[in-house]
Formats: C-alpha cells, sequence, structure tokens
C-alpha cells in the first residue's frame, strides 16, 4: 500500500498557500506585510527582518500560521480561512500540478494507492481531477488530522492490506516528517521523506528535495518491500 501526502507531494505550486494567506490576511491590521513575508517564503527569498521562526518553517501553511498568531489571529479564524481557501482551489486551481511523470508511475505500480491529506472533502475531487491523478488513485482519505489521528490511520490500512504483521509492505511518502513519516517508522512502514526545504527534521528510508527523484525507490519497493527495506534501512538525516 502506497500513503501519498497531498500538498507538497502529489500537488505542487503556490496557490493553495497564497489563497490561504488572502483569507488569514482578511484577519490581521497588516495585511500587505503577511502576504508579502508569505510570497517570500515560497520564494525563497526572506529578507533579513523576516521573523526568526520562519526559517524553520515546514512549508508554507506553516509559514503563513506563524505570521498569523504573531499577529493575534485566533485559531478559529485560521481554521476558518484555511476552509475556505482549500474550497476555493477548485474554481480557482492557479498553479497547482503534479510533479512530473507521477501520472505514469502510479498507473504502473501493483499497489494500493492512497491520498491521505488534512484537506478538508469539499472541493478535494476537483482539485484531483485538476491536477490528473483520480484516475490513478484508489482511495482517498480527507479530514485526516495528521498527525494525531496519522498512526490510526496506518492500523486501518495496514489491518485492511492484512500486513499488520509485515508493516513494510506500507510506505508512507510526505514532505512534512512529524505528519507523514514518524507515525509510519513508529510502525514499522517504509518512510519515504521528500524534504522540499531540506529540514532534515528526522530518520528516513530514502529522502530526495523532490518526489521525482524517489521514483525508482518507490518502484523497488512495491515490487519487493522486504528486500528494499534490507537494501535501504532507515538512516538518520545528515547535519551540515
Amino acid at each position: 500500500m502506497l500513503v501519498l501526502d497531498l500538498d507538497g507531494t502529489v500537488c505542487l505550486g503556490d496557490t493553495p498557500v497564497l489563497l490561504y494567506a488572502e483569507r488569514v490576511a482578511a484577519f490581521v491590521d497588516a495585511p500587505e506585510a503577511l502576504l508579502e513575508l508569505a510570497g517570500a517564503f515560497l520564494g525563497n527569498q526572506l529578507p533579513e527582518t523576516a521573523p526568526k521562526a520562519l526559517i524553520g518553517a515546514q512549508d508554507g501553511y506553516e509559514a503563513v500560521r506563524i505570521l498569523a498568531v504573531a499577529a493575534g489571529v485566533t485559531e478559529e479564524q485560521l481554521s476558518t480561512a484555511y476552509v475556505e481557501s482549500r474550497a476555493a482551489i477548485g474554481e480557482h486551481p492557479g498553479d497547482i500540478h503534479t510533479p512530473a511523470g507521477l501520472v505514469d508511475l502510479l498507473a504502473g505500480l501493483d499497489a494500493h494507492r492512497v491520498v491521505l491529506t488534512n484537506s478538508p472533502g469539499d472541493g478535494l475531487d476537483a482539485i484531483l481531477e485538476h491536477i490528473g491523478v483520480r484516475g490513478v488513485i484508489d482511495e482517498v482519505v480527507s479530514d485526516a488530522l495528521k498527525p494525531t489521528r496519522m498512526r490510526a490511520h496506518l492500523d486501518t490500512f495496514l489491518a485492511a492490506a492484512g500486513a499488520t504483521d509485515t508493516p513494510e509492505r506500507l510506505m508512507s511518502v510526505g514532505d512534512i516528517w512529524r505528519n507523514d513519516l514518524a507515525p509510519a517508522l513508529e510502525r514499522g512502514c517504509v518512510a519515504a521523506y521528500v524534504d522540499v526545504f531540506d529540514r532534515r527534521q528526522g530518520p528516513a528510508h530514502v529522502r530526495a528535495e523532490s518526489l521525482v527523484d524517489l521514483y525508482a525507490a518507490i518502484s523497488q519497493w512495491s515490487r519487493d518491500p522486504s528486500s528494499f527495506i534490507e537494501a535501504n534501512p532507515r538512516k538518520e538525516p545528515v547535519r551540515c
């Protein structure tokens, strides 16, 4: 079973974060400053005057959240902004797209293919259709509440696949280590880390800055999970 994160993994592009930032900005006194810093983060061009907390943000969503909380935005307002922004993507997809060659990769895999996302279900099918993966995904789980519910999701997937005692038959692929990979490693599953911002948060069996660079590993795992995990033992990140 291949479990794929959506944003930052299967679905690329700045539009989702920018839509979120626009809706969050409606709750702050200086919306232009928030939007400018969010854009700078996405472009990897943060000014020296940017809040230091942004340097460690895991993705654009976390960067916007850091800025919003500092400006006094409440959790309820953040939730409202997120739900509204996700619903808007279906009508305003902007630059969202998949990594090159992903559809062909998924179509050729002998594995149950799941998209597991914190995104709400509203508008999700439209997003998957727009980026062209709906036909090569077997199952979609929305409102996943990762990382809190990730272990329960993995247990459900392993049981459904008859792989409770052979967890290496499940590979989790994602760009947020604490959400997608830490729980998978705890369960003995295979972890493939798309470390877009080179955060090196924790161990994984394979890692790369782009999902494209993990295609060969995903194909190898799908053919023989046991051999794959022997050849690719869990590795700690190399610290500079």
